[in-house]
């Protein structure tokens, strides 16, 4: 769990925000997938076309990056992030580094945005576990 200087208390059960995130590149194109899961279940869902040429990391990032700034202009407070990409849950929770330029601005701007919540978590997931934001991806 990404926290800021202090460990906020824990939040309540069932406060909690599901985002799953997924990115995807290809020769056509790049896209992002997003669900948004409210404690009460109801789902928000984005596909997002992204418009410049990027890496499979980048993409995983761009997504990732644009379900928090979504769910910070919903006013979420406790969020837990689901990706399957290991190199994004790697570097937030502190088990990677950020090798060139490029992934330590985008790890830069996560960590700017995760501060900004009450409470925070990412989880690394397996694509299976991950299907519906990855459709969501090669639809934008």
């Amino acid at each position: 769990m990404f926290n800021r200087a202090t460990t906020p208390t824990p939040p309540e059960q069932g406060k909690i925000w599901s985002l799953f995130a997924d990115g995807a590149s290809s020769s056509e194109g790049s896209g992002a997938g997003l669900r948004l899961v409210n404690p009460g279940g109801h789902e928000f869902t984005y596909a997002i076309k992204l418009d410049f040429k990027s890496t499979n990391n980048e993409v995983e990032y761009e997504a990732f990056l644009a379900g928090l700034r979504i769910a910070k202009k919903l006013g979420v407070k406790h969020l837990e992030a689901r990706v399957d990409s290991m190199l994004i849950a790697g570097q937030i929770n502190g088990n990677y580094d950020a090798k060139n330029d490029v992934m330590a601005s985008y790890l830069s701007q996560a960590k700017d945005l995760i501060c900004q919540f009450s409470s925070f978590k990412v989880v690394h997931i397996r694509r299976s576990e991950n299907k519906s934001a990855d459709a969501l991806s090669k639809l934008g």
